[in-house]
């Protein structure tokens, strides 16, 4: 256990509960351990909380999906009409809870079918609605905020993905979606793919820039954490630091030889702060390294030092 220098996990009460949870437990027997919860868990409990407004869209957006995915005769028809369409893709994606890019999936599915859809299923009148202008409007903003998040979603991912990382890309992302709401509210929506193709009215402008604002605001809430972990300058800019500033006199000895050790150099030149994930680095220098590597190790599970 005393091995064990950081550990993420879900919300799940069993793991993170404040008396009994797993993570508690291991805390206690090694206090020095970083617990973190996934970030990536926490990003998609932000990606579904949307207003009323747009889970209506949502859920018409759903039916309009499974009343030709749920009939294998219905799902032929519509692939046929495509096909007579010159579509470029015969097929729509279900959205299943349990796959957390799936929701951004199906509905840049069914914007890039959205005509060809608007004629199959005129009648039903989830498809009714969402031809409206301000129902167009929803459903397009919806394809482009959860295109977004699947892609920092995406970002988050990797074996070798660390909380360094993960607080550059989710406060990066933050920061851009408070811009959003600034160039939507002037009516720019360059960045937005499908919703800049739409008409846009002043009622579906409020919902949408309420929207980018409930999103920023959950960010930062769920985040926040995240936010306090300081990451020292000569952790990331180890060759380059002012030694004068490091106010630990371990670490500023340590540093001092290795911003003269050749070797040590060129692994820092090469591999950026991973460098500190080497075993040449941990053995020359290991108060150092047994600090960055709490913060450095990849965050998606459980990590010993060696």
């Amino acid at each position: 256990m005393k091995n064990i220098t950081s550990c993420a996990a879900d919300g799940a009460p069993h793991m993170m509960g404040k008396k009994n949870g797993c993570l508690k437990l291991m805390k206690d027997a090694n206090p020095e351990m970083i617990i973190v919860h996934c970030v990536i868990h926490k990003e998609n409990l932000v990606a579904k909380n949307i207003s009323p407004v747009l889970n209506e869209v949502l859920h018409a957006v759903k039916k309009c999906v499974n009343a030709i995915k749920a009939n294998a005769k219905c799902e032929r028809l519509f692939k046929l009409f495509c096909e007579e369409q010159n579509e470029d893709y015969v097929r729509l994606l279900l959205h299943t809870e349990v796959s957390w890019l799936s929701k951004g999936n199906c509905l840049k599915r069914f914007m890039q079918l959205f005509d060809t859809l608007g004629d199959f299923l005129s009648e039903k009148p989830e498809m009714k609605y969402l031809l409206t202008i301000d129902g167009k409007a929803f459903v397009s903003y919806l394809a482009d905020i959860f295109e977004k998040l699947n892609i920092l979603n995406k970002q988050l991912q990797g074996p070798n993905k660390t909380l360094v990382d993960a607080k550059a890309k989710i406060f990066g992302f933050i920061t851009n979606i408070e811009l959003y709401q600034k160039h939507i509210n002037n009516k720019n929506f360059e960045q937005f793919h499908w919703l800049q193709k739409c008409e846009v009215t002043d009622t579906a402008l409020l919902v949408i820039v309420n929207h980018l604002n409930i999103l920023s605001a959950d960010l930062k809430e769920r985040f926040s954490d995240l936010k306090q972990i300081d990451f020292p300058t000569w952790m990331m800019q180890t060759l380059l630091v002012d030694l004068s500033d490091i106010s630990n006199m371990q670490y500023q000895e340590e540093l001092a030889e290795l911003q003269n050790d050749e070797s040590v150099k060129t692994l820092f030149n090469i591999k950026g702060a991973m460098a500190w994930l080497c075993e040449e680095t941990e053995t020359k220098y290991p108060n150092a390294t047994k600090y960055a590597r709490k913060l450095l190790l990849p965050k998606h599970q459980a990590q010993g030092s060696h």
